[in-house]
């Protein structure tokens, strides 16, 4: 015959196994939380670099803008003197 147990085993057990769930909570909070400062990590360093490539950008659209408007306009050697 197996022995019940008692109402103190039983709510010490259930203690136990509350502790053990908290804590196991807890772990991946942790983990959860690591986690998450990673991604935050990762999203600045992004921000960072597409903020560094919009300059890039922006001055090779100026050197491009600055190349195309010298194409259009002749140079001071292809024009030819007012008495021709």
């Amino acid at each position: 015959m197996t022995e019940q147990p008692t109402p103190d085993e039983t709510t010490a057990n259930q203690l136990a196994s509350l502790q053990q769930q908290f804590l196991a909570m807890q772990e991946s909070l942790m983990h959860i939380q690591n986690d998450q400062q990673q991604m935050h990590d990762v999203l600045l360093a992004q921000q960072e670099e597409i903020g560094r490539l919009n300059a890039n950008l922006s001055k090779v659209n100026g050197d491009m803008e600055r190349l195309l408007n010298a194409e259009e306009s002749p140079s001071p050697e292809d024009e030819k003197p007012p008495h021709y």
